[in-house]
C-alpha cells in the first residue's frame, strides 16, 4: 500500500498568481511618531501599498512586524506581500513558500480558492 494516498496533495501557485497579491512597502515608526494624531508607542510600523492610485497603508503592532517564515523583523522600505487571509512576510519568503505550497503558513488558507476567474478577490 502507498502511503501517497493518505498524504494531501496541495499544488503550488504560478507566478502570475502570486504576483497578483498586493505588495507593501514597510517603513518602522519611530518611538512616539504621530499617527492618525495620537501618539502611539507600542506599534512596530506601517505597510503602505505598493503600485497603486490610492494606496492603503495598514499600522502594526511590534509583534506583528517580523515574517513568521524567517522569524526576522522588518526593515524600512522592505517588500511585503499580504495574503487574502489579511496575513503577511516578505515577498522572498511567501513567494518561495507559496510557489511549492498555495496555502498560508499560518492559517492554511488557500490563495487559489480566493481569487475568482475575473480575478476579484474574495475571502
Amino acid at each position: 500500500m502507498s502511503w501517497s494516498c493518505f498524504i494531501s496533495e496541495q499544488e503550488g501557485a504560478t507566478k502570475e498568481e502570486i504576483d497578483h497579491l498586493p505588495k507593501y512597502k514597510f517603513r518602522t515608526i519611530s518611538d512616539f511618531e504621530k499617527v492618525n494624531g495620537e501618539i502611539q508607542e507600542s506599534f512596530g510600523g506601517i505597510m503602505t501599498e505598493c503600485d497603486t492610485n490610492t494606496p492603503t497603508e495598514h499600522v502594526l503592532s511590534q509583534e506583528d512586524a517580523e515574517c513568521c517564515i524567517c522569524l526576522c523583523a522588518y526593515d524600512d522600505g522592505t517588500e511585503l506581500r499580504e495574503l487574502p487571509c489579511h496575513h503577511h512576510f516578505h515577498c522572498t519568503c511567501i513567494d518561495k513558500w507559496l510557489q511549492i505550497n498555495a496555502t498560508c503558513p499560518l492559517c492554511k488558507f488557500n490563495i487559489l480558492k480566493s481569487v475568482s476567474q475575473s480575478g476579484s478577490e474574495e475571502v
